[in-house]
């Protein structure tokens, strides 16, 4: 399963609602869409905040006041960027070796570090596996890597 996540852009007249208590934008959950009329996707946008918990009220808005991100279910860590953050972080090793994948082929079993799905598929084809399964599978903690 995949969810959608979305971000409020500066341009919207409801740029706000979408604020944490620090003044920065964060990923909001979208809970419904209509697929006729301007104002699409309804979204739970943060209404105030009292004594440090948000309270939401949902509205609807234009795809062009939003960004969305999509994540998949089965994903073990939730990587948020902006189009813009993800060109910059792109090949930055804390970045790209931020997930580990089990690669399995017919005659061995690997261990890849890559950013996403996509990327794993393409290592793993550079390497000359094919017909291989792919799964996401935790890192090592330094104690482990120790053992």
């Amino acid at each position: 399963m995949k969810v959608l996540k979305a971000k409020i852009k500066k341009t919207s007249p409801h740029y706000e609602k979408g604020l944490n208590q620090k003044g920065k934008s964060v990923w909001l959950s979208i809970t419904g869409f209509k697929p006729q009329g301007t104002r699409n996707y309804r979204i739970n946008a943060v209404k105030n905040i009292n004594r440090g918990f948000a309270q939401y009220e949902e509205i609807w808005v234009r795809m062009d006041e939003i960004s969305l991100k999509q994540i998949e279910d089965g994903q073990l860590s939730i990587e948020l960027y902006s189009e813009e953050e993800y060109k910059e972080q792109k090949y930055n090793p804390k970045f790209y070796n931020r997930r580990r994948f089990e690669v399995i082929s017919e005659t061995e079993k690997q261990f890849i570090q890559a950013p996403d799905y996509e990327m794993a598929k393409q290592i793993a084809s550079q390497l000359g596996l094919i017909n291989v399964k792919i799964k996401q599978v935790k890192k090592l903690t330094t104690k482990q890597i120790k053992e």
